[in-house]
């Protein structure tokens, strides 16, 4: 189905062997979709990039993963040279504890056994298309049922699997054979395998709880599901060519090729492009700054204590984003005004954020004070863009900057970048170095001084609106003033200076320690001071 597809320029060799994996089904809008299309071709020969055994382990399943082979099998099947982080080890043990616990008890008869070999369903026409599904697989002794058990972060049961993905899982596990991990470039050596009675595919969770099946059927009901949920979205995928910039240009070796990429060397201040290439945003940037570890596992997307994650300003302050940005949407789009308040001050929801009483009183009340701020009582309503991601490559640091600017919208010519901060603090803090408060505001000051918006940056600013429930401010920052351009670069190199050169994450206890969402996984975390005095 994928014959003619273009090789694109930069990649040279075969893509006639097209091998994917069930998440490829899962569509996501975050994903490139030209680089799904030459991920599934690996006989393709792309430019290499950089990569580094200094830095740590990056994927937070791959350990897991490890650690079951060594018990089930004796040594791990895949294998990593990078070091893991001590926090890191004790989310894989408790994970590797909790499924061994649930593995324990599976009500499957027969016995099902651990298969030590992949599993790939293979077809062969003009191109050799290879299926695989990432997890663990089992199967009875005789062979009449097989089983795929998929791993997830927290406990079983709390994600929404994509119908997609799961279709595909399972017609792998009813129709794949046995192989070998092949060499690279190479296709799996499949050999046969008696085709199940029954198929499972199970979701096991990292942080507990009873096993959710996923699909338990026939062979034919896996065929038929796979037909209608999954076979459209792959051939989406493997035919793609558009290109989609994002943070899925991390694990690309084709961006000096990238017409779509914006590129800007030496935006982040640091000249050291022999680092792995890494993703890296604003906020990344300021929890390294207070806790490397923390942003690690950040990075790792270990769970996290939602509790604290989603405090009540916090969840606050996001439902009065999502709200404004919905007005700002509106056919046709007219400017806020102060009746554009939720109906009720004291229990609504912003986007998927819920809020009630005191705090949703402070959000309705900064709804309200931003009518006199809003950037559509002078721009031309059509040019006005909320959240828009930008993803900007700096080579000299090898690394791919995310922004996404709370809204965009173009005022006599010019790009106008506006942040939007909600606060309680009853009055502006005077004195402020609001790029040194704000780091966002260096980073848009940078990208708009060097054009990369593609408008002249003299008629381009940055707007900084602070919104708070008894008035709002709004700071504009000329991005062409020689003063504040240096003082950008210097807040922003402050920030990616010391990111670009950890190799190690080491934590950094404080009294922020009782704050931090992941404070269970790391043994370096400073106990709060009720507990210390016990």
């Amino acid at each position: 189905m994928a014959t003619d597809w273009p090789i694109p320029a930069g990649a040279t060799g075969s893509a006639r062997l097209i091998r994917v994996f069930a998440g490829a089904a899962e569509e996501s809008a975050e994903d490139c979709p030209l680089l799904c299309a030459v991920k599934a071709r690996p006989a393709l020969r792309l430019p290499r990039r950089v990569s580094s055994a200094r830095d740590l382990e990056g994927f937070a399943l791959g350990p897991v993963m490890a650690e079951l082979d060594r018990i089930e099998f004796g040594e791990a099947r895949e294998k990593s040279s990078r070091p893991v982080h001590v926090g890191h080890r004790r989310f894989v043990e408790e994970a590797v504890a909790n499924y061994l616990s649930a593995a324990s008890s599976s009500p499957v008869t027969p016995a099902l056994v651990p298969d030590p070999k992949l599993w790939v369903r293979q077809v062969r026409s003009d191109d050799l298309y290879e299926l695989r599904a990432w997890g663990r697989g089992y199967a009875s002794l005789d062979a009449s049922v097989r089983e795929l058990r998929l791993l997830t972060f927290g406990a079983a049961g709390r994600r929404v699997r994509d119908l997609a993905q799961v279709a595909m899982a399972a017609y792998v596990v009813a129709f794949g054979g046995r192989a070998d991990r092949p060499r690279y470039g190479q296709a799996h050596d499949v050999q046969a395998f008696p085709q199940p009675r029954r198929v499972r595919v199970v979701e096991f969770g990292c942080l507990g709880g009873e096993p959710e099946v996923l699909f338990d059927g026939t062979p034919e009901d896996a065929r038929v599901q796979y037909e209608q949920y999954a076979a459209p979205a792959l051939r989406r995928s493997v035919e793609a060519t558009e290109r989609r910039p994002g943070a899925s240009c991390k694990d690309c070796s084709l961006t000096g090729e990238c017409g779509a990429l914006t590129k800007s060397p030496g935006i982040l201040g640091v000249d050291e492009p022999n680092r792995a290439r890494r993703t890296v945003s604003v906020t990344d940037l300021r929890l390294h700054s207070l806790c490397p570890a923390k942003a690690h596992f950040r990075q790792l997307r270990l769970p996290s204590d939602k509790s604290i994650e989603n405090s009540g300003a916090v969840v606050r302050g996001r439902a009065v984003h999502a709200w404004i940005e919905q007005l700002h949407e509106r056919t046709p789009r007219v400017q806020c005004t102060t009746g554009d308040v939720p109906p009720d001050p004291s229990d609504w929801i912003g986007g998927r954020w819920s809020v009630s009483g005191r705090e949703a009183e402070r959000g309705a009340a900064m709804i309200a004070m931003h009518a006199a701020v809003c950037p559509l009582r002078y721009s031309d309503p059509d040019s006005v863009r909320s959240e828009r991601q930008l993803t900007v490559y700096d080579p000299r640091a090898n690394a791919v900057v995310i922004a996404t600017p709370d809204l965009l919208y173009q005022d006599r010519g010019g790009w106008v970048w506006r942040e939007v901060k909600t606060t309680t603090y009853r009055s502006p803090r005077v004195g402020a170095d609001l790029m040194e408060t704000y780091p966002q505001v260096a980073l848009a000051v940078l990208i708009l001084a060097e054009g990369l918006l593609g408008d002249e940056p003299r008629r381009s600013r940055v707007e900084l609106e602070i919104l708070r429930p008894g008035g709002s401010d709004l700071e504009l920052i000329q991005p062409t003033r020689p003063d504040v351009i240096g003082r950008a670069r210097a807040i922003v190199r402050q920030y990616a200076g010391p990111w670009h050169a950890d190799t190690t994450a080491q934590a950094r206890p404080g009294d922020h320690c009782d704050r931090c969402e992941y404070s269970r996984w790391c043994p370096e975390r400073q106990l709060p001071r009720a507990e210390q005095e016990q």
